[in-house]
């Protein structure tokens, strides 16, 4: 069985690959990774794909540990371009390779048409794709979680915490104020986007979000978007018969 695996920065999903169209990934936080919880969890595998964007101490563990039990591993890196995807960056490889999975990920589920991918985690990311499979380019900006510790270490006298509901409502306390300011930023961000794909390929088909703040995302942009939870692990399988 092959085992499709997406270490982020903070957590972890994975997936046997023939379930991947049953939505039954599985999470867990980076930190509670250890060979316990390898020996518990992926000794049914004897294929392992990884995509990586965290730190390499999680990727060298997964990577001893399957050696010991003699269970092929494959990492998979940015290119120039696979299964139809161009990439735009001049050096392909630094391209974070979940940005070029989901992507991937994208095609093969939305074949021939232009998408919007907002992947919105840790950081948010946005990238367009053309119907053609040629990749325009994209931001990365922090994530709202970012965005509001950034702005709590860097001032004296303001204070909040991410205890409140997403909105874009303009707040009547400072609270509410950090945490909307930063949904705002993020959905201004977003639709800016929109505009500039709109400029670039004349029209958006399908807008793709993925990642922990996909949802409230969704709640909040005022155009027609899909979630697609496992967008990298599509596209990670792919790779399971190269």
């Amino acid at each position: 069985m092959t085992l499709l695996i997406d270490i982020g920065n903070s957590r972890t999903k994975y997936i046997l690959a023939d379930l991947i169209d049953s939505n039954n990934s599985r999470v867990i936080d980076n930190d509670c990774i250890d060979v316990n919880w390898l020996d518990d969890n992926l000794r049914l595998a004897d294929k392992i794909l990884i995509s990586c964007v965290s730190s390499n101490a999680i990727l060298t563990l997964i990577i001893n540990w399957a050696n010991i039990n003699v269970i092929e591993v494959k990492v998979i890196e940015s290119e120039a371009s696979r299964y139809g995807l161009v990439s735009f960056y001049q050096q392909p490889k630094k391209l974070g390779v979940d940005r070029w999975l989901a992507m991937i990920g994208a095609l093969s589920l939305y074949s021939g048409k232009n998408i919007l991918i907002v992947d919105a985690g840790t950081a948010t990311t946005i990238d367009l794709v053309s119907a053609s499979g040629q990749h325009h380019g994209g931001w990365i900006l922090p994530g709202i979680n970012l965005m509001i510790d950034s702005l709590l270490a860097n001032t004296s006298k303001i204070e909040a915490n991410k205890d409140v509901k997403p909105s874009l409502s303009f707040g009547d306390n400072t609270n509410t104020n950090v945490n909307n300011g930063c949904w705002g930023a993020t959905i201004g961000a977003i639709n800016l986007a929109m505009t500039q794909a709109s400029k670039e390929l004349g029209s958006i088909d399908e807008i793709l979000l993925t990642g922990g703040n996909a949802r409230y995302i969704k709640a909040l942009l005022d155009d027609k978007s899909i979630i697609e939870d496992n967008l990298i692990l599509h596209g990670l399988q792919r790779y399971k018969l190269d």
